[in-house]
């Protein structure tokens, strides 16, 4: 069996010579057989309690100490000598490592009850040893526990934030997987398939209709190119989007596939984090991308505006709408998830087909600042 944990090194012997080898020569000092008796056994019960200090936690720590105490005030009594409550130090310093509040003030009230009981007894005034030595010796022993207490909970409210740091950091791993699986599914799912299938007749085709079958070819060259393109700009998409070269960024996009645009912006952007700013970038290119695809719009409004508390970021198109249409199709999807992470919304209006589509986005400003015009 172990006297001491492993982990405390030499410590608690270094404790054991510093402290007993004087409690049992004061101990031998005392006038009858008796008391010597009685200082033997209580100093071979105090070691025992060291020990077991060392191993005890929670409540049954604070029972080990007032324990502890009771012996050395009795003690103190019995040798009329008050200087035995001084081989507390030990003790103090093991009783630092409670855990609770609570259990901490206990164990202080007994220290500071045991002293005053001792004044009582040998001095007849409770507050005797406050000219004394003893009060100097209270204080410190009062002391070194809260320090040590204090110390402690420090320490373990930095291993708690240094977990909740790496909670956070997995969680937001997770997300981007989460987002980079989304865009793969997106932008290279719908694209692969139509390279499969086209491959599929290409390959039924080329003995019973030679030219068909290379046309089949060449769209599958255009379409991989197509791939190509956007696999880059799935790589470019983990880099920041600023919102206001998104907006540049679409309305040449949108140009060159003979969409009229028009954009109305504010003076001044709302200062956003970065990672609000490109979740918001890519949700809003989301949306563009399903007007180019599926609006065969001829005109698409984009305005964002700003009040007190939200950013505004609608598209409006005068396409086909999506009647009759999966409105919960992952696009739409992918669009809301991205926006819920960084508390935002996104509004769809389901319009005629002669009214096209409105799309809106919504963000919390959290009261951040308005910035300079980017």
């Amino acid at each position: 069996m172990k006297l001491f944990p492993k982990a405390t090194g030499p410590y608690p012997y270094l404790w054991l010579l510093i402290i007993f080898p004087q409690f049992f020569i004061i101990v031998s000092y005392a006038d009858h057989r008796l008391e010597q008796v009685i200082g033997l056994i209580a100093g071979i019960g105090l070691i025992y309690i060291f020990r077991q200090m060392y191993w005890l936690e929670y409540t049954v720590l604070l029972i080990h100490f007032l324990l502890a105490i009771t012996i050395l005030a009795a003690l103190s009594v019995t040798l009329n000598s008050e200087t035995m409550l001084f081989f507390l130090i030990g003790f103090v310093f093991l009783f630092g490592y409670i855990e609770r509040v609570r259990d901490l003030v206990i164990g202080i009230v007994g220290l500071a009850a045991a002293f005053l009981f001792v004044a009582q007894i040998l001095d007849g005034n409770l507050l005797a040893f406050v000219s004394h030595d003893q009060f100097f010796f209270l204080l410190i022993e009062i002391a070194i526990p809260i320090a040590i207490f204090s110390h402690n909970r420090t320490r373990n409210l930095h291993d708690q934030l240094a977990q909740a740091n790496e909670q956070i950091v997995a969680l937001v791993k997770e997300q981007e997987r989460g987002r980079f699986a989304r865009d793969l599914h997106d932008t290279l799912g719908h694209t692969l398939t139509m390279i499969i299938l086209k491959s599929e007749l290409a390959l039924r085709l080329i003995e019973k209709d030679t030219n068909r079958a290379k046309s089949e070819i060449g769209e599958i060259e255009q379409i991989s190119r197509s791939a190509l393109n956007q696999t880059r700009e799935l790589v470019a998409s983990t880099r920041h989007h600023s919102l206001a070269e998104e907006l540049n960024e679409t309305k040449h996009f949108l140009e060159t596939k003979g969409i009229s645009v028009t954009i109305h912006k504010p003076e001044t952007w709302p200062q956003l984090r970065i990672d609000d700013e490109t979740m918001l970038s890519l949700a809003f290119l989301e949306g563009i991308t399903n007007v180019v695809r599926h609006s065969n719009a001829r005109k698409c409004a984009i305005r964002a505006v700003t009040d007190d508390h939200k950013l505004f970021l609608e598209i409006n198109d005068d396409g086909i709408g999506i009647c009759g249409k999966d409105s919960k199709g992952n696009g739409l999807h992918t669009m809301r998830e991205r926006m819920r992470l960084i508390g935002g919304t996104v509004t769809l209006d389901l319009q005629t087909k002669d009214k096209g589509t409105r799309l809106c986005f919504s963000l919390p400003l959290n009261e951040k600042k308005v910035g300079k015009e980017k």
